[in-house]
């Protein structure tokens, strides 16, 4: 049995070579600046972050995100489209990465498989608004029945004491309910710029071990689509970040949609923190 299906995520150190890396957070660091020298309050920091060689990309990328986080909220998440358009992040997405997803789904033909990412998690340090509560990305994507998470760390390691994912070992093996709602608590409930949540309520997930995702820059983690997981405060005085993405396939899905995101939900009206009892 694999350890993906056994205990629902696999982590491999060292796969990414240090160059991969660095080309990959060049690209990103280059796309948050462009965007941030298209507005004219940041366009003298970003001229200056852009030709200061004794930066490194995470300084650079860090400085540009504190610069505009509490007045363009909207414009940071669309540099994060551009990403889907840009072959540069797509390329550390090797042939050998998507061999290797192909084995671990158990598909046959890799030509058959689609890429939906990159994406980047940002931990800004002791803020709320870019977390996720406990969920599955099954629920999210309920309409793909064979897909894999991609996750790992850039511009440097992902540890408890900046930040990391953690996972509930196993959980994938049921199917939990959840509540919908966007915010991070009752405080942020349906507040702009907060993430979509479908909460997963914590009582019914004590039984499961907490594994946090303690990796160096370098490694990888894949994991079930089923696998219930959730981000973690970042108590450090730094910015931590990590890539993901999706790897899907469709052949055996119950829609003809060429979307990710085909979803059956309605409207609803959750809140955080909910209490529910085992059925």
């Amino acid at each position: 049995m694999s350890e993906i299906k056994k205990n629902g995520f696999i982590q491999i150190n060292d796969y990414f070579s240090d160059g991969e890396l660095t080309e990959t957070e060049s690209v990103v660091t280059k796309l948050y600046i462009s965007q941030a020298l298209k507005i004219e309050e940041y366009r003298k920091l970003a001229l200056s972050l852009q030709n200061d060689e004794s930066l490194s990309n995470k300084d650079k990328f860090a400085s540009i995100y504190e610069a505009m986080e509490v007045n363009d909220k909207e414009a940071l998440f669309q540099v994060q489209k551009l990403f889907y358009s840009s072959p540069f992040a797509k390329k550390i997405f090797n042939e050998k990465f998507l061999l290797l997803c192909a084995q671990y789904m158990n598909v046959s033909d890799v030509s058959l498989l689609l890429l939906d990412g990159p994406g980047i998690f940002i931990n800004r340090p002791n803020t709320d608004r870019l977390k996720y509560k406990w969920h599955s990305e099954a629920h999210y994507y309920p309409k793909r029945r064979n897909f894999l998470n991609v996750w790992f760390p850039i511009f440097g390691d992902k540890t408890k004491d900046n930040g990391t994912m953690s996972f509930k070992v196993k959980s994938h093996k049921k199917d939990f309910p959840f509540s919908e709602y966007s915010g991070y608590n009752k405080d942020t409930e349906n507040k702009a710029n907060f993430h979509r949540q479908y909460e997963i309520p914590s009582n019914l997930l004590e039984s499961y071990d907490e594994h946090f995702c303690e990796i160096k820059r370098g490694g990888i983690v894949f994991f079930d689509r089923s696998l219930v997981h959730r981000s973690n405060n970042n108590p450090s005085a730094n910015y931590s970040f990590a890539f993901y993405a999706r790897i899907w396939e469709h052949s055996n899905d119950l829609t003809l949609s060429g979307s990710l995101t085909a979803t059956p939900y309605g409207g609803d009206i959750g809140r955080a923190n909910m209490f529910v009892e085992n059925s």
